[in-house]
């Protein structure tokens, strides 16, 4: 045997190598290209469901406007958050606005994009690949009080002015299926409005003829804010809210007194303070007495409008020199000093009580001169030093500068700033 011949079978075994390794490199690239075509439907998928999220959420947030105006607002931010990924043709976007079996409006969207393969498109099957996403939001039916300061001060730094434009710009944002009610306080508080549905007129109009005068009894117009509240339990997704507006601190309390009128002995209600510091406090007519209209200053410092068998004295509750506090029991004498505290202890322990129910706050000031930390603790705000992560979690907002010429435009931004997250808490 001749060594230096060539061996036919190691030539032919180099030939099935070389065949080999082609197969393998391109199966490799059909592999590779098909990897690429998938990845780049990925991404196509991610973008689509984006922009499929933020167009659900547009719709629902903007439903106060109409469906119409509603589904254009919602194909606009579609169109904004998608762009284009080398699309055969823009995504079809389809948008239906629904109701539950419970009446409460439901928002799907549904969008399909064709996009173009690459590595892929040597089969004519698999040119271009069809992607499509859905989502769906439901739209929570809100029960909303809002408590509004009407005390006295309102007249002096443009408050009076820039709620009766605020209100009605803000309650535009929800819809006549929401339940909404309407509460304010001075030297008293009112439920100007009762919760039901339907009420955004009636509310607008109420703010509009609010007369503004005397204290700040803030515990009071929470009070029956949470009684608003409590009392309104529609079926279904229910989102629970109060909005609570002042441009000063909480000054008067209401206690059960034994006062004593020239005619004898008269155990009411009466409601009392009407200064933030300092050894004046004023006595408050919140129920009708005979003769008296509910807020009369029993001091008489309206044209001694009280009633006529009691005349001014060095306070409005003789022989009575004293109230209860509800933080501790302990006794305390009725000077400002005594009961701007107790206020402030009292509308906390109703808004601690509305937070533990489930019910979110939002607080508003208006003006320098008012209690940062008081508003910020009553919403649970996570600036406020008591925040508890485990209420809900409301905000606090401010309109600092009024009296000035920005007062209702700023007033009006603050509005709609809580506006904006009460409709995000509805669709979440």
């Amino acid at each position: 045997m001749n060594p230096s011949s060539q061996n036919p079978n190691r030539t032919r075994q180099r030939g099935q190598v070389v065949i080999l390794m082609t197969v393998a490199m391109v199966v490799l690239l059909l592999f590779a290209g098909l990897a690429i075509d998938v990845a780049s439907a990925y991404v196509v998928r991610a973008r689509l469901s984006k922009a499929v999220d933020a167009a659900c959420l547009t719709g629902m947030r903007n439903l106060a406007l109409g469906q119409v105006t509603a589904g254009q607002l919602a194909q606009n931010s579609f169109t904004a958050n998608y762009g284009s990924f080398g699309d055969v043709a823009p995504p079809v976007l389809n948008i239906v606005f629904t109701h539950n079996a419970t009446g409460q409006t439901q928002i799907t969207i549904t969008a399909t994009a064709i996009m173009k393969t690459v590595f892929m498109g040597i089969f004519p099957a698999a040119r271009t690949l069809t992607i499509g996403n859905t989502a769906q939001a439901l739209r929570g039916t809100l029960v909303m009080s809002l408590v509004l300061d009407r005390s006295d001060s309102m007249n002096l730094n443009g408050g009076a002015t820039a709620l009766k434009y605020a209100v009605p710009n803000f309650t535009v944002d929800f819809s006549t299926t929401d339940y909404l009610a309407m509460v304010s306080f001075a030297s008293d508080a009112t439920t100007d409005q009762a919760m039901n549905t339907n009420n955004i007129s009636n509310i607008n109009g109420k703010v509009g003829t609010l007369n503004f005068t005397g204290g700040t009894f803030g515990p009071g117009g929470v009070t029956l804010a949470k009684a608003q509240e409590d009392n309104t339990n529609p079926p279904g997704n229910v989102v629970k809210v109060v909005v609570y507006f002042t441009d000063g601190y909480v000054n008067t309390i209401q206690d059960t007194l034994p006062c004593v009128y020239s005619g004898g002995n008269h155990p009411t209600l009466y409601n009392f303070g009407g200064y933030d510091s300092g050894s004046n406090a004023h006595f408050f007519v919140p129920q009708n007495v005979p003769g008296t209209p509910s807020g009369t200053d029993l001091q008489g410092l309206d044209g001694n409008n009280y009633p006529p068998a009691m005349p001014p004295a060095s306070h409005d509750c003789s022989p009575v020199t004293t109230f209860t506090s509800q933080n501790g029991g302990s006794q305390k004498s009725f000077t400002a000093n005594n009961i701007a505290p107790e206020a402030r202890y009292r509308a906390l322990q109703t808004t601690t009580a509305m937070l533990n129910e489930g019910i979110t706050v939002y607080s508003i000031g208006l003006g320098h001169q008012v209690d940062t930390a008081f508003l910020q603790q009553i919403a649970n705000d996570p600036a406020s030093s008591s925040y508890n992560p485990a209420l809900p979690q409301g905000m606090a907002v401010f309109a600092p500068d009024c009296p000035s010429s920005t007062c209702t435009q700023e007033l009006n931004t603050v509005f709609q700033t809580i506006a904006s997250k009460i409709l995000l808490r509805l669709t979440e």
